[in-house]
């Protein structure tokens, strides 16, 4: 049942500890989440806080399931589109260290996404960086038997994939099964597409699904921005569609009360779930 495929995630509780946040959950009645991937949570690039088998202790011990691992790729200096063949270089070696991550914590899939080329550079170019990174990715996650889900970011974040042509442009050039997608509803519903779009053109490649409000950016929690939340619920079970869906939280204001935020959200979707 779609009822049982909610997750929450947490990174909206970044200014909190791990802990804090897997409480929260408790409390909040919720056993699924997406694991942001940052700190002061994981983060592979600092050994005092990349202590996998503490975190897989934990989730287990409380019977919780992480449905995707999500590396920080916006906020930090990672880039796998970056000119810099050192800068690069560090950032597929970044994704790479949080694949065999995933694969110990037994989760599926890792969140990626095209990063950007420079913005007075040949477009074509940088394209290639981001396509022959993300394949060395996918040969990756393969052996460690792990997807990428891949995520297409907004027009103020990336210059390469941030609209429904790019992202098919992209999908067919990295065929691999291994290779998913992840769709979101904030740059969807900003370029004024549909799912049914999405749906129609990708079908079982869609391996993960971001659920969030915006006005119409912003991902805030579902039910305080303008999107169509219930209409987006009613698409996904029209399209059957078996994969997690994270309530994704980004608005950095949430981040004081992301209890609040996360319930908000949960909430909406209860109420329309009935």
């Amino acid at each position: 049942m779609i009822k049982e495929r909610f997750a929450a995630m947490n990174m909206v509780y970044q200014k909190y500890s791990f802990d804090y946040f897997l409480d929260s959950m408790e409390r909040l009645g919720l056993r699924n989440f997406e694991l942001w991937a940052g700190a002061p949570h994981l983060f592979c690039m600092n050994p005092s806080l990349a202590d996998v088998k503490e975190i897989k202790r934990k989730v287990k011990q409380r019977k919780m399931k992480m449905v995707c691992l999500t590396p920080e790729q916006v906020m930090y200096p990672y880039n796998i589109a970056a000119a810099d063949w050192e800068l690069r270089r560090d950032s597929i070696e970044y994704f790479q260290r949080y694949i065999q991550n995933a694969a110990e914590l037994e989760i599926d899939k890792v969140l990626c996404c095209a990063g950007w080329g420079n913005y007075d550079e040949d477009f074509e170019e940088a394209w290639k960086r981001s396509r022959d990174s993300l394949e060395m990715m996918t040969r990756f996650a393969e052996r460690e038997n792990v997807k990428l889900a891949f995520e297409i970011l907004g027009p103020q974040e990336s210059n390469l994939v941030h609209d429904f042509e790019a992202t098919r442009r992209m999908m067919s050039e990295i065929e691999s099964p291994y290779f998913t997608l992840c769709v979101d509803t904030v740059p969807v519903y900003v370029e004024g597409k549909t799912l049914d779009e999405y749906f129609t053109a990708f079908g079982n490649r869609i391996s993960h699904f971001h659920l969030t409000d915006g006005n119409p950016a912003g991902h805030v929690p579902c039910g305080t921005g303008n999107h169509p939340i219930e209409s987006y619920l009613g698409d996904l079970e029209r399209f059957g569609y078996e994969g997690y869906i994270t309530l994704e939280i980004g608005d950095t204001s949430c981040c004081v009360s992301p209890e609040s935020a996360t319930r908000t959200g949960f909430e909406t979707i209860k109420k329309y779930m009935g």
